[in-house]
């Protein structure tokens, strides 16, 4: 499962891309609800207007039906490319996965917040220890570790 073009291996991948299908999903479901709300005050739009926003917040949904089934499907990939996983894991992994992800987002809204910084670490630690739990392996702190186990897990060597 190695990428020639990527320091990590395919499942540090396949996690990032979870990380990142929970975030569009986030991000249309906020459009298609800011969409809702102003579809409540019809009278301060034109017909036209009505039908683009209707038309648009149809979209949002269908996104959000094809953001899920494909974050499912990422997370089955991810399921297959391990031998062994605590499945009564895989919903805590996915949550704490998208914290991740969302922890990066608020991170980069002000990098000199030390609150901010504080919870993107806590989230990160977070996600590496529910990874680690999934995997039935000790708690690790980061991508080199977990890219080690995975090399450890599937008898690879690193590059």
């Amino acid at each position: 499962m190695n990428n020639p073009n990527s320091s990590r291996w395919a499942e540090t991948e396949i996690i990032e891309l979870i990380a990142n299908l929970c975030a569009a999903h986030s991000h249309h479901y906020e459009l298609m609800m800011s969409i809702q709300s102003d579809l409540q005050h019809p009278e301060l739009y034109t017909e036209e207007q009505i039908n683009e926003m209707q038309e648009e917040s149809v979209y949002h949904n269908n996104k959000l039906e094809e953001l899920t089934e494909k974050r499912r499907q990422a997370m089955r990939v991810l399921r297959e490319m391990v031998d062994t996983a605590d499945d009564k894991r895989h919903c805590i992994l996915k949550h704490s996965i998208c914290c991740y992800q969302f922890a990066q987002e608020l991170r980069d809204t002000d990098q000199n917040n030390t609150d901010y910084m504080e919870l993107a670490e806590y989230a990160y630690q977070y996600m590496y220890e529910c990874v680690s739990k999934y995997l039935w392996v000790d708690v690790v702190t980061c991508w080199r570790c977990l890219k080690d186990i995975f090399d450890e897990k599937n008898n690879r060597t690193s590059a």
